[in-house]
C-alpha cells in the first residue's frame, strides 16, 4: 500500500518545481532582491519595495537568463507593483488563481534568488478573516497569515495550496513580524486594472479633515479648488457627520468611500453647518498625482 506521507511528498515536490517556472528574481534596494510571478509572456507582478526603477528594471528569469522590464504601475497601498518585460518570455506558463482558502491548511511558498535559484518553504495558513485595510491605506479581500520559515527572496513569492493554485503574493511589508498573502483575488483586480487604466487610482474628495468629538465626525479644514468637495459646496468648519449612509466619527468611514471601486459615483452627504444639519451630495473623483488631502 502506498504510504500517503510519499504522495504527499511527492504532490508538493510537483508543485514546486511547477511553480518555479512562473517564478522571477528583481533587483531591489540595497543589492537585494525580491521574487515576482509571471502573469503571462510580458508582466511581472511584484512587491512594491521589489521595484527600484521605472525602466531598466533588472529581472532573472526562470532559465537563468537576465531581462529588462519597466514600470507598468503600483499600488503602494497594497504592496503590489506591475512590470512589463521589454522582450516577452516566451516559456511562461499559466498560473491558475485559487478561489478559497480554509485556516489551517498546508501552503507552500515559492521564492527565487541569485544565488540558490528555486526556494520552497512549507507552512501553514494561520489566520484567515475577512476584508481588512493595510497601514499604508490599502484595502485586502482578506487577512491572510502565513505561518512558515523564512527563506530567500520571500517576499514577492507565491503562496499555493496543495493543488498549486495560488492562493497570494507574500508580502512581509504589511504586517510587523508577519509573513501575508495578498489574495489572489486583489491580484487579479490590480492586474486588470493597471493593464485598462495605467493606474491603480483612489478616490479624491479634496478636502482636509479632522476628526471632532461633538458633534462627532470630521470637522472640513481646508477645500481645493476645482475639486470635487467645492462642487459638492463644502465649506470649511463644516463637520461632516454621515458619508454614504454611515457614521463619519473617523477616518476609516471616509476611506471606506475612497477606493477605486467608488471613482464616478454619487455618494450622499449629512453636514452639520452653523449648528443646522444638511444633506448635499459628492461625486467621487479620481485622485490627482502627488494629492495627500482626502
Amino acid at each position: 500500500m502506498q504510504n500517503p506521507l510519499i504522495d504527499l511528498s511527492q504532490t508538493l515536490a510537483e508543485t514546486v518545481a511547477i511553480a518555479s517556472q512562473s517564478l522571477v528574481a528583481i533587483s531591489a534596494r540595497k543589492n537585494q532582491y525580491h521574487s515576482g510571478i509571471l502573469v503571462d509572456r510580458n508582466r511581472i507582478l511584484t512587491v512594491d519595495p521589489g521595484v527600484e526603477m521605472d525602466e531598466d528594471q533588472q529581472v532573472l528569469l526562470p532559465n537563468g537568463e537576465v531581462a529588462t522590464a519597466s514600470l507598468l504601475g503600483r499600488d503602494p497601498g497594497g504592496d503590489l507593483s506591475l512590470l512589463q518585460l521589454n522582450t516577452p518570455y516566451e516559456a511562461a506558463p499559466v498560473i491558475a488563481l485559487a478561489d478559497g482558502a480554509t485556516l489551517g491548511e498546508l501552503i507552500v511558498v515559492v521564492s527565487r534568488s541569485p544565488e540558490t535559484g528555486p526556494n520552497a518553504s512549507l507552512g501553514m495558513l494561520g489566520a484567515l478573516t475577512g476584508a481588512w485595510r493595510t497601514w499604508r491605506g490599502g484595502k485586502l479581500d482578506h487577512f491572510i497569515r502565513l505561518d512558515m520559515p523564512m527563506s530567500a527572496g520571500l517576499s514577492g513569492g507565491i503562496a499555493l495550496r496543495s493543488d498549486g493554485a495560488v492562493l497570494g503574493l507574500v508580502s512581509l511589508g504589511l504586517a510587523r513580524g508577519a509573513a501575508v498573502a495578498i489574495p489572489a483575488s486583489n491580484l487579479h483586480r490590480f492586474v486588470e486594472t493597471i493593464s485598462s487604466h495605467g493606474e491603480m487610482g483612489r478616490g479624491y474628495l479634496g478636502v482636509g479633515l479632522q476628526p471632532v468629538p461633538h458633534p462627532a465626525g470630521m470637522i472640513v479644514l481646508s477645500v481645493e479648488t476645482d475639486s470635487p468637495s467645492a462642487a459638492a459646496h463644502l465649506m470649511v468648519g463644516d463637520v461632516i457627520l454621515a458619508i454614504g449612509g454611515q457614521r463619519a466619527e473617523d477616518y476609516g468611514a471616509i476611506q471606506e468611500f475612497l477606493e477605486p471601486s467608488h471613482i464616478g459615483e454619487y455618494v450622499p452627504l449629512r453636514v452639520c453647518r452653523a449648528g443646522n444639519e444638511i444633506d448635499l451630495s459628492i461625486e467621487i473623483g479620481r485622485r490627482p498625482t502627488a494629492r495627500r488631502v482626502a
